[in-house]
This record gives C-alpha cells, structure tokens and sequence, in this order.
C-alpha cells in the first residue's frame, strides 16, 4: 500500500484563507453586538441639546365666544421662547386635574391648521376643548415636553363673568 501518494490535505494558500474569513467573521458579529449595546450617542447628545434648548410660555389663555365668555372652550395661546423648532406632537397638555386633553398626539394645536412645527418666537393657538372657566373657578394648564422634566403652567381665572381671557 502507498499511504504517501494518496493523501489529500488543505494547502496552506486555502488554510489561511479560511482562517481569515474565520476570524473577520467573527470580528463582525462581536462589532454588531457592541452597537446594539453602545447605541447611538450622538443622537441622544442631540436629543439632549435640543431639549436643553427649548423653552416654551403660555402666554395668555382666552375664551372662543367673546360675547359669552363662560360658554365657549378655552384657547391657549403658545409661545416657543428657546431657540429651537419643536413639534406639538413632543407636548402634552393636562389640567390641574392631570387628564390629559383631547388631541394631545398634536393634533390640539389647530390654529393656523398647519401648527405642527413651532418656530422660535411663534405663538400658536391651542384649542383645548376646555369649557372655559367662571369668575369663581379656575383651570390649571399644564404643557409638558414628553421624555424630558420640563413644563410650563398656566392658571386661568378670569376676573369678571364679561372676561374673556385670563
């Protein structure tokens, strides 16, 4: 028998092929692993900026029925004092009561209808769905930027039943 002439192997041209292909595979799927770890910081540094950056006022709240003020539904007029554009749809409007209002996905903010962006230094109009309140009541709004501690509260009370805004 001849044992030397009919033995087959790998050349050492395709070994280390394959151990290279080994190893950068491996290389791979250790760097996706790491990155679903890590995450993206530079898109949470921004999310950070960006909030750091906003600041909003309720300036003013207002009945829609200017004749009978205490049967109309409250408007809020919203102010963006930061420096950066924000939508409603990052806000939630509650009442003192802490329900959550109607529309707070951001379709609440209807006045001008194109209202989903607030530009430093706009105001928009908010229409609440609030009744508005009597001389002897009061409301309280607050507007909350949702994943942040920032918000920003307004108490309506007007000072006579003739008032329409507060």
């Amino acid at each position: 028998m001849k044992l030397k002439g009919n033995r087959k192997g790998i050349t050492p041209v395709i070994a280390i092929v394959l151990l290279l292909m080994v190893t950068v595979g491996a290389v791979g799927v250790v760097y996706t692993q790491f990155q679903s770890l890590v995450g993206d910081p530079t898109g949470q540094i921004d999310d950070q900026q960006r909030n750091q950056n906003t600041d909003m006022a309720i300036v003013r709240a207002k009945s829609n029925n200017t004749t009978n003020p205490q049967e109309g539904v409250t408007i809020l007029e919203i102010q963006n004092t930061g420096s950066v554009t924000r939508n409603t749809s990052s806000f939630r409007l509650t009442t003192n009561d802490a329900s959550i209002l109607p529309g707070q996905s951001g379709a609440l903010c209807t006045d001008p209808s194109n209202a989903s962006a607030i530009n430093p230094s706009e105001t928009i109009d908010c229409h609440t769905g609030v009744m508005f309140p009597s001389a002897t009541t009061s409301i309280t709004f607050t507007w909350d930027l949702t994943g942040t501690e920032k918000d920003w509260s307004y108490e309506c009370r007007p000072r006579t039943t003739n008032t329409a805004f507060c």
